[in-house]
């Protein structure tokens, strides 16, 4: 149960972080795009900005649920040795 917990919140952690980088990837591009046109590039559009605050949140819930499933499985080894 442990371990697929582990792999579960891993994978959340992971679809998190790729999910900010890809926006913020979008953003550096639109970013260079405005300049390569002669414009003043403005603020990132806020669909960006939500996008990647999304995948930072699913990012950090999932490695704190990573950190307690480890500090969990750690307690449950400690208790079961003699």
């Amino acid at each position: 149960m442990i371990k697929y917990m582990t792999l579960g919140s891993g994978i959340t952690a992971a679809v998190g972080f790729f999910t900010a980088l890809a926006f913020q990837v979008i953003s550096g591009v639109q970013y260079r795009i405005a300049e390569d046109q002669g414009l003043q590039p403005g603020y990132a559009p806020t669909w960006i900005v939500e996008g990647t605050n999304v995948g930072l949140l699913t990012f950090a819930l999932g490695a704190l649920a990573m950190l307690g499933v480890g500090i969990t499985a750690l307690f449950q080894r400690l208790r079961t040795k003699p």
